[in-house]
């Protein structure tokens, strides 16, 4: 079979839970013998070669066209009201209608050129959030399936916010194009078809990642906790910072290593002058790293209030640590819990606390739901697993 990704974060470059999920399905399906090809729409500033090969995946990088540089993060203050006055302007928006016409153009031409089976696309796609009215994603050629791990319309309205009409339009276009839709859980595939009014069948295809991790084989700091994500509400960072106060004041010489970028003084305004010591800040660190961390903790959190299907706790998972885990969104279809990890309630601080505690306290129960949460997610959540299903899934569609 000959595929199509589409993806705009790639790595290596900025990227979030889809450029991690789009990497490790195309590394996958090269494996298992199929001619994979990712492309993308990239800001000019986006870091690494526009064209490369990447164990077996071939890379395509476009960039926007002129004025590419109001998609970059990361800029100055007058950079950032420069950018504002060309989106007010609809500058922006032109650039996008233009950069689209293109982009449009280059995929007809894989298309053509690499005789392209079928084209998986996310259902979030960057270019939406900049545009001031309905700017339709182009139509492609063969069958084009949609895979949801959440739309701006989908954290927006999961956080309480209300959504742009032309955005909802727009991301409802993009589903009702498809040929056919998957979903990285039941719950984003329930909440999603309910928020974009889509009534057509949704497959759920989880995110998986690769186990056959090569750990340490130092032994773990029973005082060690991880929290590994962005820095920000959605994930539950600022509650955790305020369960180890509790924490800190019940295991003075527990430790909590925060691996991830964000804001590190708005986490700190939420813990005491006892606690602060006792919290290590990395940022972002490499795989090889965060491995590292993870499988030399006893504990591994994560308390956050909206995910698709996130990975962090999968990653946690398969180097065998103990994971506690949100028990909102697609938490539960993950975590079983006290058999594979622990569920809390973000909102709880004192229940959160509780639940460190307790495993801090019981080396025992750290090992024994390690040991689960590394058997399920090596069973379920294998990214072999989830590419062989995909496969089949890819099959119904073009069969039909």
């Amino acid at each position: 079979m000959n595929i199509l990704y589409l993806c705009d974060e790639y790595p290596p470059g900025k990227h979030g839970g889809i450029g991690t999920y789009v990497r490790l399905i195309a590394r996958q399906m090269a494996k298992l013998g199929h001619k994979v090809i990712v492309a993308g729409m990239y800001s000019e500033g986006y870091s690494g070669e526009d064209e490369f090969v990447d164990e077996g995946v071939n890379v395509y990088r476009y960039r926007w066209k002129a004025g590419g540089n109001w998609a970059d993060s990361g800029q100055s203050f007058l950079r950032r009201f420069a950018n504002r006055i060309l989106r007010e302007t609809g500058i922006v928006e032109k650039n996008i209608i233009k950069s689209l016409a293109s982009y449009q153009k280059k995929l007809e031409q894989i298309i053509t050129d690499e005789k392209i089976d079928i084209i998986e696309m996310p259902d979030y796609n960057d270019y939406i959030r900049f545009c001031r009215s309905y700017v339709p994603f182009p139509q492609l050629l063969v069958p084009v399936v949609v895979k949801m791990n959440g739309t701006i319309t989908y954290f927006n309205s999961e956080a309480g916010l209300l959504t742009a009409p032309h955005i909802i339009k727009m991301e409802q276009a993009i589903l009702n194009q498809a040929r056919a839709v998957s979903s990285a859980s039941s719950y984003t595939a329930d909440k999603s078809a309910a928020y974009l009014q889509y009534n057509n069948p949704i497959t759920v295809l989880y995110n998986g990642i690769n186990t056959d991790l090569k750990l340490s084989a130092a032994s773990r700091d029973p005082l060690k906790v991880v929290f590994t994500g962005s820095l920000m509400q959605k994930k539950g960072i600022y509650q955790l910072a305020k369960a180890w106060n509790i924490v800190n004041q019940n295991i003075p010489d527990a430790r909590l290593f925060v691996l991830g970028k964000g804001p590190q003084k708005k986490v700190e305004a939420y813990l005491n002058e006892a606690a602060k010591s006792s919290v290590i800040f990395k940022g972002h660190v490499a795989a090889d790293e965060l491995y590292a961390d993870l499988s030399g903790a006893a504990v591994a959190v994560f308390p956050s209030y909206s995910e698709a299907f996130a990975l962090a706790p999968l990653e946690a998972m398969a180097c065998g640590t103990a994971v506690i885990n949100s028990n909102r969104t697609s938490g539960p279809e993950l975590i079983d819990d006290g058999v594979n990890g622990l569920l809390i309630d973000p909102d709880n601080v004192n229940g959160l606390a509780d639940a460190i505690l307790s495993l801090l306290k019981d080396p025992e129960l750290c090992l024994k739901l390690g040991r689960a949460g590394n058997e399920k997610v090596k069973a379920f959540f294998d990214i072999d697993i989830i590419a062989r299903q995909t496969v089949q899934f890819y099959g119904e569609v073009l069969s039909k």
